[in-house]
């Protein structure tokens, strides 16, 4: 048995994932969620679990002790605690409490993925309804506001589909904390995951197609 231990903060789909392929290994998964039976505790080998909150700062400060490394499967975590655990070196945290709070914020994810030369859709910040209105003169309608925290699975989006739309979608996502991006016509969402070990190895998995259903990966 491997007798590194990994933490992982948050027990949904992703964290299943990761624990099935950590069963293979023999290697023990602990499983910091609110709920008793999430997903990736249901399959675990080893108990006892967490059940408390990932965003929890106690929580993630006591799971990192019984850890070697720490890791996320989801992003809605307090990246403060994470950088405490980094410093105070209870942990590796992998991603870097850097990484994930890049992360969280959609608009800088994209600041970043644009200064490093990938393609993406047009889009702008908008801290008022008025330049909302730009965003539209500027790209055209239908255009997507999108919220730059706590989105996912479709949540934290709304299609603007004309001028008189836009106060609408402002008032529907908080009226703060917002950008907005020219519209693409959805085909279909394929998904590469590329991994590289802190000594500098990089290895990509197949590509797949992902299945939508109501703006959420089912498959």
């Amino acid at each position: 048995m491997d007798t590194q231990v990994i933490g992982i903060l948050g027990g949904g789909q992703l964290g299943r994932m990761v624990v099935e392929a950590a069963n293979r290994m023999n290697v023990k998964v602990l499983v910091l969620d609110p709920t008793k039976q999430s997903p990736a505790k249901q399959i675990s080998n080893f108990t006892p679990h967490a059940d408390a909150s990932f965003s929890s700062a106690d929580a993630i400060q006591a799971l990192a002790r019984e850890c070697d490394v720490l890791t996320v499967e989801i992003e809605h975590v307090d990246c403060t605690e994470l950088a405490r655990v980094e410093a105070m070196g209870t942990a590796k945290v992998r991603p870097s409490a850097e990484t994930v709070r890049l992360i969280q914020d959609k608009y800088l994810q994209k600041e970043y993925l644009a200064a490093h030369g990938l393609a993406l859709p047009e889009y702008i910040k908008c801290d008022t309804a008025d330049e909302v209105r730009a965003a539209g003169a500027q790209f055209g309608f239908p255009l997507v506001l999108k919220c730059r925290l706590g989105a996912y699975d479709g949540r934290g989006n709304y299609v603007v589909r004309s001028a008189d739309d836009v106060d609408a979608g402002f008032a529907a996502l908080g009226g703060k904390m917002l950008y907005a991006e020219k519209f693409v016509a959805f085909t279909k969402e394929l998904a590469v995951m590329v991994v590289r070990r802190p000594g500098g190895q990089v290895a990509a998995y197949p590509v797949v197609e992902t299945v939508q259903r109501d703006n959420i990966c089912e498959l």
